[in-house]
């Protein structure tokens, strides 16, 4: 079985060993990657050793960046470090080197209903969760990952719109939210998205110290009881912030979807009270 070497010294990364010649992979994009088996688990980021090595490193062959799918495999650290593979030019090179890691084996032997993935360092990390894996013709495990987006998944304000203090209010809540999605569990989303939602609807009634569920009353009652976009959106998060809590039993435990539904409802609540658009795409 081939392995995987970094070489300290220059960067270079291989994959081969000590009995096959090595092949330098060329500009291959390979980073620090921690697998969990539930999200909540995903926060800390990768562990990294004072060698700034993590134990495991995503070896990544493919990445659209249309779709956020993320295509690679999954290797371990060894035992014994550095090692020495005796192949030039750098045979006396002491190589990082990692041994190929089904996932499987990561989660000893288990396969819950959702595995994720965090890229990067414990200061700076993305998060991605499988959605597929298969078998290649030497048995290594092709995973295919769904990544979280960084960046565009909320409308920006429109200018003059809001002002001073609402504005300040607004930008606050909208920071919340964007730092949750990019590093949170789904119910820190969803919270931070009710909270968001709060301060929207607080702004626009002209109203201070009301929770989202009156606010949304508040808010039909202004339009006449007719549930609007608004409303029915503030409700859906509301609910969901309700499921997240331990209280709720008979739901099973809210997923990256439904933080994903609550970023959505964010943002088309800010269209409709034309306090947003979406950048030119």
């Amino acid at each position: 079985m081939k392995n995987l070497g970094i070489d300290r010294d220059t960067g270079d990364i291989y994959i081969g060993s000590r009995d096959h010649y090595p092949e330098h992979l060329q500009q291959a994009p390979v980073f620090p990657v921690k697998v969990f088996g539930e999200l909540v688990g995903a926060l800390s980021g990768p562990e990294i050793d004072s060698s700034t090595i993590s134990e495991y490193v995503f070896q990544e062959l493919s990445f659209d960046p249309l779709s956020q799918i993320r295509r690679g495999y999954v290797w371990r650290k060894m035992d014994s470090q550095p090692q020495y593979w005796g192949h030039p030019p750098r045979q006396d090179a002491g190589l990082i080197t990692f041994q190929y890691q089904g996932f499987l084996g990561i989660l000893e032997g288990r396969l819950p209903s959702q595995v994720m993935f965090t890229f990067g360092n414990p200061s700076n990390f993305t998060i991605g969760e499988l959605v597929h894996f298969e078998s290649d013709v030497i048995s290594q495990e092709l995973l295919t990952i769904k990544m979280r987006p960084q960046f565009g998944f909320l409308p920006r304000l429109k200018k003059g719109v809001l002002e001073g203090d609402e504005l300040g209010r607004v930008e606050t809540a909208l920071n919340d939210v964007v730092l949750g999605y990019r590093s949170s569990p789904p119910a820190s989303v969803i919270d931070r998205c009710r909270d968001a939602l709060t301060v929207f609807l607080s702004i626009k009634l002209k109203t201070t110290g009301v929770d989202l569920g009156q606010l949304i009353k508040k808010f039909d009652a202004a339009n006449d009881n007719r549930r609007s976009v608004v409303a029915n959106l503030a409700h859906t998060v509301s609910r969901l912030h309700a499921r997240s809590k331990p209280a709720e039993t008979d739901y099973p435990p809210v997923s990256d979807r439904q933080a994903e539904l609550a970023v959505g409802a964010v943002a088309e609540v800010l269209i409709s009270l034309r306090w947003a658009e979406w950048a030119p795409g």
